[in-house]
């Protein structure tokens, strides 16, 4: 306690003597002045970037509680429920595929132990779509237990009325169906994963499809998804030949300044601050600028623009760069795989691989192969598909030191910000 008495004596006194010697500099100096007016504007930007770069993950302003605000993808839901209820009463919407699809839709679903989120994913898909569009795709819905009755959607009237086949195991050889028993009573989602995945893009890829969509079923679609993702695919189709798939969905929160590139940004820096030391130096010589000291250069280059770059660094790199609308490549940190679509040359070569892999996680399998093959990936700006899993089907993922579940955080900010206007879903980037 006489320690901390006599620091803050010590203080008290240095504060008292050598205050006015500041107070002097701050407001009789040019470069006093020029710092504390530069200090009123970087406190007006802090609070500017509290409101504006709050949904962004990669940003120090990101706030948990407002960010994952859900108000587009709740008025989704609610247009896929409805749609869903009304299958249930009524097929007028059942429309069955003459000929070759264009596009095979897969989904595989299994019981979740609270919601299931399959009704509103599958609706979601099909209640925007116009009925030369539905008459292009290949709807399969995979219930992916040994039991199909377990699930509470199997005997559900709008499934029948909605999909063009309703997959179960049925067809699995002997020895996979007993295995696959085995793999439920033991709860092997890896290996039942990967083997559900398989068993669902090769039933797609006899269809004859020309592209093959995997979609996961715990996610949303965007109104209006399908002529978007074709557009998406022209595109693609455009950028490369040796392509493995285009994402649906991916979430920010991995496509921050990723340390990876700190150098860059290191030189980056340096070469901003040396740029405007050389830039000021040489205004000094001008007439009017010749008072400009020394000390405001200082506080110009080494205080002031700095602090600056920091913000720049902590505003986050989708908020100071922005993701263009259109197709990007992405082979690193997209994540996860709740929406892929595959032409169906890359469908067959996935088929094969997961056939040899057997065991693991789908989207890293993917990754991993696409790496060794050096395969182009490709993800669509904005976001066509929402993740609103609550819950991971493969059991609690809740961690004491996160507010969200593993699964809540799979999420993509940008989706929010659709509107619906004039019957279709606009984005503020396309605008």
């Amino acid at each position: 306690m006489n320690l901390l008495r006599a620091s803050v004596s010590r203080a008290y006194r240095w504060l008292r003597n050598n205050a006015p010697v500041y107070l002097y500099y701050l407001l009789c100096t040019s470069a006093g002045r020029c710092f504390l007016c530069f200090l009123v504007f970087y406190l007006g930007l802090i609070q500017y970037c509290r409101h504006a770069f709050y949904r962004d993950p990669t940003s120090a302003f990101f706030d948990y509680h407002r960010g994952y605000e859900r108000s587009y993808s709740l008025q989704r839901q609610r247009q896929a429920d409805d749609f869903i209820q009304a299958a249930n009463v009524s097929a007028e919407h059942a429309v069955k595929l003459p000929g070759h699809p264009n596009m095979c839709v897969g989904m595989t679903t299994v019981e979740r132990p609270s919601e299931q989120y399959v009704r509103s994913a599958y609706g979601s898909l099909m209640d925007t779509l116009t009925a030369e569009e539905r008459r292009q795709i290949y709807a399969i819905v995979l219930i992916a237990h040994t039991d199909p009755n377990r699930h509470p959607i199997y005997h559900e009237p709008w499934l029948e009325t909605l999909s063009d086949r309703i997959l179960t195991y049925d067809s699995a050889k002997k020895e996979q169906f007993q295995a696959l028993k085995r793999m439920e009573e033991e709860r092997d989602y890896r290996r039942k994963a990967i083997f559900d995945y398989t068993y669902l893009l090769e039933t797609c890829v006899e269809t004859g499809a020309a592209w093959i969509a995997m979609v996961e079923d715990d996610t949303l679609a965007v109104a209006g998804w399908y002529p978007r993702v074709l557009g998406a695919l022209d595109a693609t189709d455009s950028k490369s030949s040796n392509w493995l798939y285009l994402r649906m969905f991916f979430t920010e929160q991995f496509l921050g300044w990723n340390s990876e590139y700190w150098p860059a940004y290191l030189i980056s820096s340096a070469s901003i601050v040396s740029t405007l030391a050389a830039v000021l130096l040489a205004l000094r010589r001008v007439r009017y600028l010749k008072s400009l000291s020394n000390a405001a250069i200082f506080v110009a280059c080494f205080i002031c623009t700095p602090a600056c770059i920091l913000l720049y660094f902590m505003a986050g790199r989708l908020s100071m760069r922005p993701l263009s609308p259109g197709v990007h490549e992405m082979p690193n940190f997209g994540c996860c795989g709740q929406g892929f679509v595959f032409p169906s040359a890359a469908a067959v070569r996935v088929v094969e691989k997961l056939k040899e892999k057997q065991v693991g996680f789908v989207d890293m399998t993917l990754e991993e192969w696409a790496n060794e093959e050096r395969l182009t990936r490709f993800a669509v700006v904005p976001s066509l598909l929402q993740h609103i899993g609550g819950r991971s089907s493969k059991g609690d993922d809740f961690s004491s030191t996160q507010p969200l579940s593993v699964a809540e955080r799979i999420f993509n900010f940008g989706f929010e910000l659709y509107q619906e206007k004039g019957g279709k879903a606009v984005h503020p980037i396309d605008e």
